[in-house]
């Protein structure tokens, strides 16, 4: 069955709906969240009430998720994060505690994939993978042909022989067998490879390719909420930005 990966929904309700719209017409998929369903975004409760009720999915817990939970997360973060993730804490009131800590995992292994929100390296840091070096890190320490992350917002293929490569939405990208990758699907609430539109993968085990799609929303409506909630407005400039 084929795999449907989305990672860093922030908050953004109406790019989670046109996402869960195009996971509804791939089914049956199993799926792989891969973390930072909250922050920045003025919908935390109704995104989170949407990917707990979602079957056959697992879920990772992002630096932002956590952040809810434990208050010493926040030091990590710029003025602005922080003021997000306060306004979170407080729109919350702990309702989601349980069901973060129960459903939403640091990683996932299985035969097929290893995957993580950031890097599976001490996964608990949350470190990026942003260039070969931090990739090179990763191939070194762990035994997998293909490792799943999120956590930049930026779509992108590591892989172990040949480096780097770009993805083209809708181009379905081979995975040589006798290569070892780590893909990144981008963001779904606040890309920032400077394309605006949410963004999630389909990974084919059956015909070994990944294809990168990327969906219009109500960019106006969305950035408008993140405002009207008193978030700081960089966070709404970004929905239009893609950066």
């Amino acid at each position: 069955m084929k795999l449907f990966v989305f990672s860093d929904v922030h908050g953004n309700l109406r790019a989670l709906d046109a996402v869960l719209a195009a996971y509804r017409e791939f089914s049956p998929c199993r799926l792989l969240f891969l973390g930072d369903a909250v922050g920045y975004g003025a919908h935390p409760d109704a995104c989170l009430d949407r990917l707990l009720a979602l079957p056959r999915s697992r879920m990772i817990m992002g630096n932002h998720d956590w952040a809810v939970l434990d208050p010493n997360e926040k030091d990590n973060f710029n003025s602005d994060a922080f003021a997000a993730i306060d306004w979170t804490v407080n729109t919350l009131k702990g309702k989601y505690n349980d069901s973060l800590i129960r459903k939403f995992d640091m990683t996932v292994e299985c035969d097929e994939f290893l995957a993580a929100h950031g890097s599976p390296l001490h996964p608990e840091e949350f470190l990026y993978i942003f260039s070969i070096f931090d990739a090179e890190q990763v191939f070194m320490a762990f035994d997998f042909l293909l490792c799943f992350v999120g956590h930049t917002h930026v779509p992108m293929v590591y892989t172990y022989v040949g480096g780097p490569k770009s993805l083209e939405p809708g181009e379905p990208f081979a995975l040589d067998p006798s290569d070892r990758y780590i893909i990144n699907p981008g963001s779904v609430g606040q890309p920032r490879d400077g394309d605006n539109r949410a963004s999630f993968m389909i990974f084919d085990p059956d015909g070994r390719t990944v294809t990168l799609h990327r969906l219009e929303y109500d960019i106006e409506a969305e950035a408008k909420d993140i405002t009207d909630a008193g978030l700081p407005g960089r966070f709404a400039e970004r929905l239009f930005e893609g950066r």
